[in-house]
């Protein structure tokens, strides 16, 4: 079995004043003046993508199961509108979502056949105007997000999965040498609030103005340092405690002098999190590039910043870690942070 992506205008899918919506008619049909709609074979997928005019963002509204292929004669009102290719739809099976299925992270996430992915900062119509075939990745991933019939939004598409994280260069490399070595878990310490993730979650590490470690999320933790209410003498002891749990004991630890500035910096570090499985990026992978993918600004004076599945799988995709023992082909489903 084959997926496919194509494009339908609003107009189209929601229906003229009076007229069916595209759901609504039989047979269900989409039409395309591109030949390359009949490379889709009967029991195949065609997922189609169209554009609210009213917040103008691109949805999932739906997807065909194919049971027949026609071809319109070239002269018929639909053969001169839409187009001479036509792919008939079970319209049992077939789905319309309305605007419960956001588009535009997964498809900047797919790889598409190929390894077509759209290129960093394109425009989605641009990236639209062929009807483009998933990848057997892809096609997992959409499966398994699609929204159960009735929602009201799609929470497996939009709860956090992952993380991004930054530290400096010399953070960076001490995480690499200990996991290389030990394969102990590793803390990372924040001023911020732990972050709450299932167990397994890709964390990505930024440092030295590129993305450089893939990791699994182990827990998050807070520690009482940070508490002003607390008494200096418990504040110091709070900051023995993570030094000898955490980094004493580790290879080529911060000076002492440097952990204990970095801890009453602030007031003190607030919690930590475990990281384990740490993966080098293969290659540099600038914050320009993968950050203009996922629609971001660089996240100024915040110590980690949540991703969604989409973003998660776009960075996987960008540092070439698709079968990496972080997230072994994602995982997209079978993980349990993925079910319900």
């Amino acid at each position: 079995m084959a997926s496919a992506v194509a494009f339908l205008q609003w107009c189209n899918y929601e229906g003229s004043t009076g007229g069916p919506c595209f759901f609504g008619r039989e047979p269900l049909t989409y039409n395309s003046r591109q030949e390359r709609l009949h490379n889709l074979q009967l029991g195949d997928c065609l997922w189609l993508v169209s554009r609210c005019p009213e917040d103008q963002q691109h949805y999932f509204v739906g997807v065909l199961h194919v049971v027949e292929k026609r071809r319109n004669p070239s002269q018929s009102e639909i053969g001169r509108t839409f187009g001479e290719f036509a792919v008939v739809a079970d319209s049992r099976r077939s789905r319309d979502f309305g605007r419960t299925f956001p588009a535009e992270g997964l498809l900047r996430a797919f790889s598409f056949e190929n390894g077509k992915s759209v290129k960093t900062g394109a425009y989605l119509g641009q990236a639209l105007q062929a009807i483009r075939f998933l990848s057997a990745q892809d096609e997992q991933v959409i499966a398994h997000l699609t929204p159960d019939r009735g929602a009201s939004h799609a929470p497996k598409l939009d709860r956090p999965f992952g993380l991004w994280t930054k530290c400096d260069g010399v953070s960076a490399d001490y995480f690499l040498a200990n996991w290389e070595v030990r394969h102990e878990p590793l803390a990372f310490l924040l001023y911020d609030s732990p972050p709450v993730l299932s167990a397994g979650a890709p964390v990505f590490i930024h440092s030295d103005k590129n993305l450089r470690i893939v990791s699994s999320f182990l827990e998050g933790k807070y520690v009482a340092g940070y508490k002003m209410s607390v008494e200096p003498s418990e504040r110091a002891a709070e900051r023995e405690r993570i030094w000898r749990a955490y980094r004493a004991a580790t290879i080529n630890p911060p000076d002492k002098s440097t952990f204990d500035a970095f801890w009453d910096r602030q007031h003190g570090v607030r919690a930590l999190f475990l990281i384990e499985n740490l993966v080098k990026v293969p290659e540099p992978l600038p914050f320009r590039a993968y950050g203009r993918a996922l629609e971001w600004g660089y996240p100024m004076g915040v110590g980690y910043r949540y991703l969604s599945l989409s973003q998660t799988y776009l960075l996987m995709r960008a540092c070439k870690l698709p079968q990496s023992p972080v997230c072994p082909s994602l995982r997209l489903v079978a993980e349990e942070g993925m079910r319900g």
